[in-house]
């Protein structure tokens, strides 16, 4: 029974972070969970982590231009759950 719960929790969650992420996306705020994920979320690219900074750098992608600067907001927040390292997405030079 407890698995079955947190699995629902889980994917609700997910689902409303998603709607979210939509809702700063012009365009794209009626688009369903599995559209957004294949064109945003469902990317390759490179993670480097140094002492202050996660840097991500995502593969080219079509739709790379609208979530990069979308993420842009958030470039010098300091995130708790990474030691308070800032958050970098950006384009991977690499395609």
């Amino acid at each position: 029974m407890i698995k079955v719960d947190f699995d629902l929790t889980m994917s609700i969650l997910a689902h409303n972070i998603l709607r979210l992420f939509a809702m700063d996306l012009p365009g794209y705020s009626h688009n369903s969970a599995g559209t957004l994920y294949k064109k945003f979320l469902s990317m390759t690219g490179n993670v480097q982590i140094s002492n202050d900074q996660i840097t991500v750098g995502m593969k080219k992608k079509r739709n790379l231009p609208l979530l990069l600067s979308v993420m842009e907001k958030f470039k010098n927040t300091k995130i708790s759950i990474f030691e308070n390292r800032t958050l970098e997405i950006k384009g991977d030079s690499s395609s």
